[in-house]
This record gives C-alpha cells, sequence and structure tokens, in this order.
C-alpha cells in the first residue's frame, strides 16, 4: 500500500464515522474529540505491549498488532484534518534523521552509526 493509498482509504474510512457520529450525537467529533480517541487508543497500545513484554495481564479484547495499526490510521485521519501533508511532511523528516545521521537511501548506507 502506498502513502497516497493509505491516505484514501482512511478518509473513506473517516468520513463513515462522521456520519455516524452526525447520526447519533447531532454533530461529527472535534479534533479534540479524536485526539482523545487517539490518546485512549494509545492507552490500550500501552497495556498490549507490557503485556507483550511480560509486564502486564492481558484484559483487553484487543490485539497488539491492529491496535498499533488503528493508532497509524488516527495520526493520518488528525493530519487530514489539521491539513497537514503527511507524506510531505514524512519525507522531510526522515529526509532530516537520513542528512544527520549519514544514512543514503540510494548507496545502501542504511544503519550507519552517527558519531558526531
Amino acid at each position: 500500500m502506498t502513502i497516497q493509498e493509505l491516505l484514501e482509504r482512511s478518509l473513506a474510512i473517516r468520513e463513515v464515522y462522521r456520519e455516524l457520529e452526525v447520526t447519533h450525537h447531532g454533530s461529527e467529533w472535534t479534533i479534540e474529540e479524536d485526539l482523545l480517541g487517539l490518546s485512549n487508543d494509545i492507552g490500550n497500545l500501552n497495556r498490549l505491549v507490557m503485556t507483550k513484554q511480560g509486564r502486564y495481564y492481558d484484559e483487553t479484547p484487543y490485539h497488539l498488532e491492529q491496535k498499533l495499526a488503528e493508532n497509524i490510521w488516527w495520526l493520518v485521519e488528525l493530519s487530514q484534518r489539521l491539513g497537514i501533508d503527511l507524506e510531505a511532511e514524512l519525507e522531510q523528516f526522515l529526509s532530516d534523521k537520513e542528512d544527520r545521521f549519514g544514512i543514503s537511501d540510494k548507496g545502501g548506507n542504511h544503519g550507519t552509526i552517527y558519531s558526531g
């Protein structure tokens, strides 16, 4: 899946949620309510990671892989609502880190340790 496909599919899913919110609550969730949804799911993800590490017992009905994907979805959804070009920002972030750590994505030099 490309980032563009991720964005398009995420937007389509969010549109269905908006319809449900309007039907059941009279209005769509605010950005703050979406952020609260993400925060809740991050808490669930924390418990699932702790369970995987043997530091917590699993009492949630979720699976780690699904919850990790859902948290990524929330971030995509929030970026769209905030008007952030996620693909461009990810490209810039990764390029900045590669430059800082001397990693070349064209020369197969991934994994170089930053020494300065």
